[in-house]
């Protein structure tokens, strides 16, 4: 049951950053209505822009957090510093499985 709760709740997180991105990406009324006047490609341009600036702090933070919980788990197990990244992510989710 905690299985299903927790692809439940992933896919609840993966729908709310793609419906809300689109939302939270959309400009003011005045500079959407110069913006489709102007062109589309020029709307275009600036949608990316935007969507670029949400996304690069996520990335950001997501990076750091996986560099430390990677630095953390090897000093946890010596031995483990020649894995490879991959190696190291099914490691960690082995252990996490055989605690439950």
């Amino acid at each position: 049951m905690r299985n299903i709760t927790k692809v439940f709740f992933s896919l609840a997180i993966i729908a709310i950053v793609f419906v809300a991105g689109s939302a939270f990406a959309q400009s003011c009324p005045m500079c959407k209505e110069s913006m489709t006047q102007a062109g589309a490609r020029l709307s275009d341009g600036f949608y990316n822009s935007i969507m670029s600036m949400f996304l690069l702090p996520i990335s950001l933070i997501g990076g750091g957090t996986i560099f430390v919980m990677k630095s953390t788990w090897v000093k946890q197990h010596p031995g483990s510093e020649e894995l490879s990244n991959w190696a190291v992510a099914k490691e960690m989710l082995k252990e996490r499985r055989n605690r439950k």
